[in-house]
């Protein structure tokens, strides 16, 4: 059960790249991902393998060098760098043999280093009510386009999208989680990349003295739907603005957590959007809360 070290190919590729950088690099001809989070760590006969999860919440594997299931303490749970190599390891067919000589050419993650979370900003030295504001303003990573995008007390939630989304093609996501962290995040839906007729639901709608929008993502029973919009909702009918995230299960409504900040909510959401990705309102209406 050793792994042949010593049978190095020349290729090698060695990542200290920023959030930034690229999310995916080529390694031997084989494209991989450039970071992740490891939830899960196993040592087998020929490597360790990490389970881990991507920027946008999907899962997959890779094999690792043993060295880095020495490490499951100090990096499970973090986003981090991933550094490849094509290398030689002895043959699965050989079943753990010591004795056996077959080598087979694989691609192993051999160091993780850690990585702030994609989408981080530097921070302002403070807010315009004195306060010190936090850098990070949206899950989404450079390489998408921000639909939707606020702080709810200490939490976060972002809607993101692949630029290429349209009527059956690229994929839209509900992120939510703590900013500013190496956490993962608490929840992302769907999990897999999916277009964003199938992922979600939404509408613009008009209001007295403006309008909104809202979009909502269901797992099971339970629905998250996020929303912004302006309208005659003061005391005496004066312009008020509303955004947040409403959770309904079996269609009733059970919490609300409203943006800290309305006017400051990012994104795209709205009817512009939901025309050219064709997302339509589905079989229920939404009430904003008040």
């Amino acid at each position: 059960m050793s792994i042949c070290l010593r049978y190095l190919v020349p290729v090698l590729l060695f990542l200290s790249l920023p959030a930034h950088a690229q999310d995916t690099v080529t390694v031997g001809g084989v494209t991989k991902r450039a970071f992740g989070t490891p939830t899960a760590f196993e040592s087998g006969d020929i490597a360790c393998y990490l389970t881990l999860k991507d920027d946008r919440g999907a899962t997959f594997r890779e094999m690792a060098d043993f060295d880095l299931c020495a490490q499951e303490r100090a990096l499970k749970g973090k986003r981090v760098a991933l550094a490849y190599r094509a290398q030689r390891v002895q043959s699965a067919s050989c079943q753990g043999n010591p004795d056996c000589k077959k080598t087979d050419t694989v691609i192993l993650v051999v160091a993780a280093r850690p990585a702030p979370l994609a989408g981080a900003a530097p921070a302002p030295a403070a807010s315009p009510r004195g306060q010190a504001s936090s850098g990070q303003a949206s899950f989404c990573t450079p390489q998408e386009v921000d639909i939707f995008s606020c702080r709810t007390g200490a939490k976060m939630v972002s809607v993101c999208a692949s630029k290429d989304a349209g009527p059956g093609k690229g994929y839209v996501q509900y992120r939510f989680g703590k900013p500013d962290s190496n956490e993962p995040l608490e929840l992302t839906l769907p999990e897999s990349q999916v277009p964003p007729s199938r992922a979600a639901t939404g509408e613009a709608v008009p209001f007295s003295g403006g309008g909104g929008a809202w979009m909502r993502f269901a797992k099971g029973p339970v629905a998250y739907t996020v929303y912004s919009g302006i309208g005659n909702w003061g005391p005496r009918g004066e312009k008020r603005e509303k955004a947040g995230l409403a959770v309904e299960r079996a269609g009733k409504q059970v919490a609300v957590l409203k943006c800290n900040d309305p006017s400051a909510v990012r994104g795209l959401l709205g009817p512009d959007w939901f025309e050219k990705v064709g997302l339509k309102p589905g079989n229920l209406d939404f009430d904003f809360p008040d």
